[in-house]
Parts: structure tokens; C-alpha cells; sequence
């Protein structure tokens, strides 16, 4: 029986051998990077990963409010809002961050 490090190793040296004479025109790599460097990527995924942080941040301040005995105290709960917001914005939406290369 053939395990999977022997199976994947077959396929490689197939994949290998079937493909070796083929090659990409000499324009192709320079009209990929252009293209993917042609706009700015989508800010949707670090709006939703902060609407994320967001949420978790909400739950740790609800159960807080739940079980702390300042809670009656405005400046406590501003406070601890502004701990659900501040880790959300940062840890979430990395606003003028560049993919790495």
C-alpha cells in the first residue's frame, strides 16, 4: 500500500514529466503583475474581520456589565465601550496595510 508522501512524490514527477517542454509567452508575468497591482484591494475583508473583533469585544463588555458591581457608574461604562471599540479598529480594519509580496 502506497502511502500519501509516495502518491503526491508519483504525481509531482508525472506532472513533471507531462508539462516539461511547456513554457508561458514572455509577456505573460509582466500582464499578471499588472493586473494585480492595477487597483486596491477590497476593504471587505478587514470591515467584517472589525465587525468580528467588534462583536467578541461586545460579549466581553456584556457579560461585564452583567457581573460588575460598578456598572452603575457612567464613566465605567464609557470606558470599557471604548475598549470594545478601540481593539476592534485596530486589530480588525489594518486601514493602509499592503499585502505582503
Amino acid at each position: 500500500m502506497m502511502d500519501e508522501e509516495q502518491a503526491l512524490r508519483i504525481i509531482d514527477d508525472e506532472l513533471e514529466a507531462a508539462l516539461a517542454g511547456v513554457a508561458a509567452p514572455s509577456h505573460f508575468a509582466g500582464a499578471v503583475r499588472q493586473r494585480v497591482r492595477a487597483g486596491r484591494i477590497s476593504p471587505l475583508p478587514e470591515i467584517l474581520d472589525a465587525i468580528g473583533w467588534a462583536a467578541v469585544m461586545a460579549i466581553v463588555l456584556a457579560l461585564l456589565l452583567w457581573f460588575a458591581p460598578m456598572a452603575q457608574n457612567a464613566w465605567w461604562v464609557m470606558g470599557i465601550g471604548a475598549l470594545v471599540a478601540v481593539p476592534a479598529l485596530l486589530v480588525g480594519w489594518r486601514l493602509g496595510a499592503e499585502p505582503a509580496e
